[in-house]
């Protein structure tokens, strides 16, 4: 399973980065994933990847409650110089049915992809790795990226990946 990132392009805001920007809603931590599988025995064939994007009901409401709090917040008297107007027929949008229609139309997914490797412990029948970082049923392979991760943290995977290269470089240094 993939749980990725996903965020949604909200309000035009034309003078903050050379004239062209967009308010971005992240949202992690979503209740269901997608998947990543092989579409060919041939290896140089694309895989085939499914964001599994707002298939949960708790998800759906959790980014339409997210874009409400975002244009709350920009109709701040302190955003009236800086917002013209919402952006990709977001101002026609008057019910909670057409804003999770905008919502499907316009989603879209930013690449922090994690857990197709997924860690587990080292006796478990699931994941790939175990917590040494070994690839499972393979003598020699180790898996050291944020692919690693079972779950998307709730921040940047910069930071995490980070951490996973140290504690492999521990292991490996260990075993010269």
């Amino acid at each position: 399973m993939v749980t990725i990132f996903r965020c949604i392009q909200v309000l035009y805001l034309p003078q903050v980065v050379s004239r062209i920007s967009y308010f971005i809603r992240y949202q992690s931590n979503w209740t269901v994933g997608g998947y990543v599988t092989l579409k060919t025995a041939n290896p140089f064939d694309y895989p085939l990847i499914d964001p599994g994007l707002l298939t949960s009901g708790y998800d759906k409401r959790a980014l339409r409650e997210a874009v409400k709090a975002a244009l709350r917040f920009v109709a701040a008297p302190a955003w009236t110089d800086y917002i013209i107007r919402p952006e990709l027929g977001l101002q026609y949008v008057t019910t909670d049915a057409e804003l999770d229609q905008f919502i499907l139309k316009w989603v879209n997914i930013n690449f922090h992809g994690v857990g197709t490797a997924s860690m587990s412990a080292t006796g478990a029948s699931h994941g790939v790795v175990d917590s040494d970082l070994r690839v499972k049923g393979c003598l020699g392979l180790r898996v050291v990226d944020a692919s690693v991760m079972p779950y998307v943290p709730a921040a940047h995977t910069q930071a995490p990946v980070y951490i996973i290269a140290e504690r492999a470089a521990d292991l490996i240094k260990q075993l010269w």
